[in-house]
């Protein structure tokens, strides 16, 4: 529980539980907290980050499993709200080409989030997180929105994090994404992310953009400034969370180098050297199945 403490980061988005094979074959199905708000405030927590976590949990068993999951890893659910809404489910599929996820969403606690229930925020907070499935439908995206919209951190990181099999109108949540996409002080994407999306706005010079690229490794621009970093050759196991995990990993390295300042106030070599450790971040948990996510001793 090594992230406890005030929370300085507050992860803003979906807690899903997946359920996963058993490894012995026998066809059971093993239930694992997931969702990418969740995955990036455990990561968080692992390394040493105090760290919270909004979104709505239901009071279901599986909320209380997400919550009591939270909890002993370290993450602050204080601004949490509960909700007799169910949780939402996602159901793995192995197979050749990746895990594959059915989700199971509709009228969930997560989706049924509103503005109203948007907790004021105490100012310990220096970064918002947002991404992922929680800016899909509204009016859960709505209320994230306004959030980022109404909330004046340090910073406002915002993962694009595409999932084209949830997304019922394109246009929309393409819309909203131009929308948010000028608040956020980091906007991060992927190749996969960019292929849906389609050509990014133009940038102001003091947003800062992480485009990880797989086994490619990442590229990041800054007003002019740009750095590229290659990824490890390692053993993919599974893909699931890496994101999430990189993104805990650079955000990790600025709050231990006491940079979590607006970009402009962040000297380069902080700054690379924290794209890098989230490089590595990443690569120790595609080598493992699940969002596993690393320590301090994993990456350095």
């Amino acid at each position: 529980m090594a992230g406890i403490g005030v929370p300085r980061i507050l992860c803003c988005g979906e807690a899903v539980m997946d359920l996963v094979p058993l490894a012995d074959g026998s066809g059971g199905l093993l239930p694992v907290a997931g969702g990418a708000a969740v995955n990036s405030a455990v990561a968080l927590s692992r390394l040493d980050v105090p760290v919270g976590f909004f979104g709505a949990l239901s009071t279901d068993a599986m909320g209380v499993r997400l919550a009591a999951h939270l909890q002993t890893e370290g993450v602050d659910i204080s601004l949490v709200h509960r909700s007799p809404h169910p949780s939402t489910l996602a159901i793995a599929q192995v197979l050749p080409d990746g895990t594959h996820f059915d989700l199971y969403d509709e009228s969930s606690a997560g989706r049924a989030l509103r503005p109203d229930h948007l907790p004021k925020l105490p100012p310990s907070i220096k970064v918002l997180v947002f991404g992922g499935i929680s800016l899909v439908h509204a009016p859960a995206a709505d209320a994230f929105e306004q959030l980022m919209m109404q909330a004046a951190p340090g910073l406002v990181w915002l993962d694009l994090n595409i999932r084209p099999s949830v997304i019922q109108d394109t246009k929309a949540h393409q819309e909203r994404l131009r929308r948010m996409i000028p608040h956020a002080s980091v906007l991060k994407v992927s190749d996969e992310d960019l292929e849906w999306f389609g050509p990014l706005p133009d940038l102001r010079p003091d947003q800062l953009l992480l485009h990880t690229r797989g086994a490619d490794g990442i590229i990041a621009s800054l007003g002019t400034w740009q750095y590229s970093h290659p990824a490890p050759t390692v053993t993919v196991c599974d893909t699931v969370g890496a994101g999430d995990t990189f993104n805990a990993g650079v955000l990790a390295s600025l709050v231990r180098a006491n940079m979590l300042a607006p970009l402009a106030e962040i000297d380069r070599p902080t700054l690379t050297q924290a794209i890098a450790n989230g490089v590595r971040a990443a690569s120790f948990s595609v080598q493992h199945h699940g969002a596993q996510a690393p320590t301090w001793k994993d990456i350095e």
